[in-house]
C-alpha cells in the first residue's frame, strides 16, 4: 500500500498498469466519480488488496429503451447495465403480443454482446398508445387470454433470446388488484421455467390504503410474493 501523487498525462489505467494494481482497487480506494478524471498533485491510495466488489457488482442496473433509441447512446450505456429493459409489448383482449413498431433484435444483439441481460417489457397499451385498463381487465380476469398471453411471451422469448420478462401495468382498477397479482405468478412460473426472472414495476405507494388509480390496483405484498424482483416507479413523483 502506498500513496502515489499524480503527475501530467496519468490516467488510472497507466497508474494501475506502473505499479500493478487494478484500475478498479484504484477507483474504488479513492472513491472516483466516473468518467475518473484525475488532478496534477492529487493524492491516491495504491492496494494490491481486492477491492470488496472484485467479482460481483455493488448493484442491479437497468434502463427502459425504446427501438428509436440512438445506437451511440445505447453503446455508451450499455456497459454499465445489468439489464436493458425494451419498451414495449403490447397485447390484445385475447392475449396475441404485439410487439414495438420498430425492430429491436439490434437491441437484444448489443445487449447480449454487452453482457446485459435483454429483459421484455410489458405494457397495456391500446391502439392509441397509452396504457389501458381495459386490456388489463380483458386479460387477467379471463383463463383463455391469460394462457395464450403467457404462451406468447414464453415463445418470443424462446425465438428471440430474452432473458426476462418486465410487467409494468398501470392504472389498475381496484377490482383487479388481486387478478393481477395472480397474473403476475403465473407469467413468473412460465418464465422461470425457461430459467429468467420475471419483474414487476410499482407505483410509489406510501400506504396501502393509498387512493388514486395508480396505487389502488397494487398490492405490494401480493406482487412482493408473485414476481422474482420489483421496480418501484419513484420517478412518478417527479411529474408532480
Amino acid at each position: 500500500m502506498e500513496i502515489y501523487i499524480v503527475r501530467p498525462g496519468d490516467t488510472v489505467d497507466t497508474i494501475a498498469e506502473a505499479y500493478g494494481v487494478s484500475p478498479q482497487s484504484i477507483i474504488y480506494n479513492n472513491q472516483l466519480p466516473y468518467p475518473y478524471p484525475l488532478a496534477v498533485g492529487q493524492a491516491l491510495l495504491l492496494s494490491d488488496e481486492p477491492s470488496p466488489n472484485t467479482g460481483k457488482p455493488l448493484a442491479f442496473t437497468g434502463g427502459y429503451a425504446y427501438p428509436f433509441i440512438s445506437r451511440w447512446v445505447l453503446e455508451q450505456t450499455l456497459p454499465f447495465l445489468s439489464g436493458l429493459y425494451i419498451f414495449s409489448y403490447g397485447f390484445t383482449p385475447e392475449g396475441e403480443l404485439i410487439p414495438p413498431a420498430l425492430d429491436d433484435t439490434f437491441m437484444v444483439t448489443a445487449a447480449k454482446s454487452a453482457g446485459a441481460a435483454p429483459i421484455l417489457t410489458l405494457t397495456p397499451f391500446g391502439p392509441t398508445g397509452q396504457f389501458s385498463n381495459y386490456l388489463i381487465t380483458q386479460v387477467v380476469n379471463n383463463e383463455t387470454s391469460k394462457q395464450n398471453l403467457i404462451e406468447n411471451l414464453s415463445a418470443q422469448i424462446t425465438e428471440r433470446g430474452f432473458e426476462g420478462v418486465d410487467i409494468d401495468f398501470e392504472y389498475i382498477l381496484p377490482e383487479d388488484k388481486i387478478p393481477f397479482a395472480n397474473f403476475v405468478r403465473d407469467v413468473r412460473t412460465a418464465v422461470n421455467a425457461l430459467g429468467y426472472p420475471v419483474s414487476v414495476a410499482l407505483a410509489p405507494k406510501t400506504s396501502d390504503a393509498q387512493a388514486g388509480l395508480l396505487y389502488e390496483g397494487k398490492d405490494y405484498g401480493l406482487l412482493g410474493e408473485a414476481a422474482d424482483s420489483v421496480l418501484l416507479m419513484t420517478y412518478e413523483w417527479g411529474y408532480t
